[in-house]
This record gives C-alpha cells, structure tokens and sequence, in this order.
C-alpha cells in the first residue's frame, strides 16, 4: 500500500490495465478506489463484447462511484491479425507494441502514472522484469507502478475473500495465471458454458475450430 500512498501523493487518479476477471485486477482495483478520487480502468480485450466478461466490468462500475471502465484493442491481436493467427493473415497491419499503448494512454489521460497487477509469482519472464524495478520500488522511469510484485496467488485471494469481492473467473483450474486466450481448454468452456462466445471466437479466428476437431478426434480412437 506505501507504493500506491506514494503516487497518490502525486494524483488524485489513477489509471489502471484491468484484466476485468482476473484476481489480481480485483484486488488491485479495490486498493485504488478507496484511494484515489477517480479510477480509470484500460480493458484491453482480444474479442470485445464477450459475454463472460461483462459481470466484471459492470460489477467494478456498480460497486464503486468513481470507476469508469475504457476498452482498447489488445496489442497481441495485432500480431494475431497480421500474422494469421487462426485466421487469414493481414501483413497491413503494423503491430503496437505495449510501450506505444502505455504512451498513448498517457497522452488521452494526461495522468503519469499507470497500475498493472503483475505478479513475480506469475512466470519466470514476469520475475525477471519485475526484479528490474525493485530499487525503485516496482516504478518504472515511464510511469508503470507494480504494487502486487511481491504479493503470492494466496495473499491476493485471501484479499478477495477478506474484502467480500467479486470472485475471478477461472479459465484453467491448472494455471498459475489465468486470462482469455484462444486456447483448448477455453474453447471447450467457451463452448460448453457461454456459446455465443464460442461463436464470437470462430467468428474472429475461424481456424481455431481445428483445436476442437482434433481434440474430438483424438478421443473417438
């Protein structure tokens, strides 16, 4: 919390890369409302408009006043549409990279300083990027602020359930960190639970129907 009391001391908003159903965005999200006079939460979304996905973006506008919630394009769809990923390819398109999202937000919001729950515990490519930052308290000099780095999965559920939040969805019981992926195993939930998701994912990535094909396959032998 003396990471978030620090940019507090800076601004009264706070800009936040919201994930939407994952826990360490919850968790995180509650830190800066009670805080901070205004929220604004960045979603980036490889499909937008999923139906899995609304409860947590209405549940952070009903539950506190001063959240407003913003939808982008996530920079990986880019290199998922320019290079055929599970679709056609489209070489027109010249991929963001993250610094050029977190530049131009910057720019739209005028604020500074940007939150992201990124974890150590999430990944070794994750800890490596975090332990860059550790002299200078998880800030980085563009502005990305880290307060969850030290934070375990186990601290940041038992925040949830201590604070009587909503809880995160699950795509992958097995997965040390979680998020909306065109994977097996979220096709199969997609299509066994949300339906008109599962039909947005082949709407937009038509080949990823082979994922179920060969898995049906695979299983009828």
């Amino acid at each position: 919390m003396q990471i978030i009391q620090s940019i507090r001391e800076k601004t009264d908003t706070a800009v936040l890369y919201y994930s939407a159903g994952g826990k360490d965005s919850i968790a995180l999200l509650d830190m800066l409302a009670g805080m901070f006079n205004k929220v604004i939460c960045y979603y980036m979304y490889l499909i937008p408009n999923l139906d899995h996905v609304q409860p947590y973006i209405k549940w952070a506008e009903t539950k506190y006043n001063n959240v407003e919630i913003r939808q982008i394009k996530h920079f990986q769809r880019d290199y998922y549409d320019a290079c055929g990923f599970f679709r056609e390819p489209n070489i027109s398109i010249k991929p963001r990279k993250i610094g050029e999202i977190e530049q131009a937000v910057r720019e739209e919001t005028d604020i500074s300083y940007a939150f992201s729950g990124m974890k150590g515990v999430d990944g070794y490519m994750k800890r490596m990027r975090l332990k860059k930052f550790a002299k200078s308290s998880y800030i980085t000099d563009k502005g990305m602020v880290y307060p969850l780095a030290l934070w375990t999965n186990k601290e940041v559920l038992q925040y949830i359930r201590l604070r009587g939040l909503i809880q995160p969805f699950v795509y992958d019981p097995g997965a040390i960190s979680q998020g909306f992926t065109i994977d097996l195993k979220t096709m199969l939930m997609m299509r066994n639970k949300y339906p008109h998701d599962f039909k947005r994912i082949l709407e937009e990535f038509p080949y990823s129907e082979k994922l179920i094909f060969d898995y049906e396959y695979k299983h009828r032998k």
